[in-house]
């Protein structure tokens, strides 16, 4: 039971059933239904314990030598072998999963989205090209979908509202660690940026992905876009204001979220 526990926490579980459910939810807008939804499912469920499981093993030398207990390869729950051994098998079945649900174009899109994240866990999480693996990843999920479900081309907005949203969470993401993160010479675009500009940046991502998305919304349905301006400018406006150090983190991260229900609607 305790190399399950220490396998579960090394999945990241929080970002991995965002991920999936956010995929998922997609599909489901855009005309995906059982039984192919939810082999669609466990093929991005795979994919991303690969993702958080190769994050862990990579790191547990750095995450050793930082003393971060709160890691199980520290806390000694799993060892980084056994981490790398699930993180490849669970990589190569989902990139078979990936061709057997989505086809052979639809498929390569959720392939080279899941590479894009291990190229972020093995050479560009600390770099300033951070953002370029989420951006790229993000923004072929449109086309797994889309091509998986009748072979059609995903939307060009949708690809482009993916792709910020993917590169928003990421620096919005990085904020809470931000100074430990650079003490440590962590590196990647939050650390390179400063605090001021992350956030700065963030927002300004966050307010194209908006607008696109009132501008498409805004063909079928007003209120939506109506109310995607106002939940936007309500976001600025309570991160601007509060006192807490955590609170520009929470507004951000809120307003990603009400990108990703808009695509999901929108859609």
């Amino acid at each position: 039971m305790r190399v399950v526990a220490g396998f579960l926490r090394a999945c990241h579980p929080g970002p991995t059933v965002a991920v999936t459910v956010v995929i998922t939810a997609f599909a489901w807008s855009v005309g995906w239904r059982l039984p192919g939804i939810a082999l669609l499912l466990v093929t991005v469920l795979v994919g991303q314990l690969s993702v958080g499981w190769s994050n862990d093993a990579h790191d547990a030398g750095l995450d050793a030598a930082s003393g971060r207990t709160s890691k199980p390869t520290v806390g000694a729950q799993v060892t980084a072998r056994a981490l790398w051994s699930g993180a490849l098998a669970a990589l190569v079945v989902s990139f078979a999963l990936s061709w057997i649900v989505a086809g052979p174009v639809g498929g390569t899109f959720h392939v080279f989205s899941v590479a894009m994240a291990w190229l972020y866990n093995l050479r560009l999480s600390r770099t300033a090209w951070s953002w370029l693996p989420y951006a790229l990843a993000f923004g072929a999920v449109p086309g797994f979908v889309t091509y998986g479900l009748d072979g059609q081309p995903p939307t060009l907005w949708s690809s482009f509202c993916f792709a910020i949203i993917g590169v928003s969470a990421h620096l919005a993401n990085a904020l809470p660690d931000l100074q430990s993160d650079t003490e440590a010479g962590m590196g990647g675009l939050a650390v390179h940026l400063g605090r001021r500009r992350s956030v700065l940046v963030c927002w300004t991502l966050l307010a194209a992905g908006t607008a696109v998305l009132a501008l498409v919304a805004a063909r079928s349905n007003s209120i939506i876009a109506a109310g995607l301006v106002i939940a936007y400018a309500g976001a600025v406006v309570i991160g601007s204001r509060s006192r807490r150090r955590s609170g520009m983190f929470t507004a951000l991260i809120g307003a990603v979220v009400i990108d990703v229900v808009a695509v999901v609607l929108v859609a």
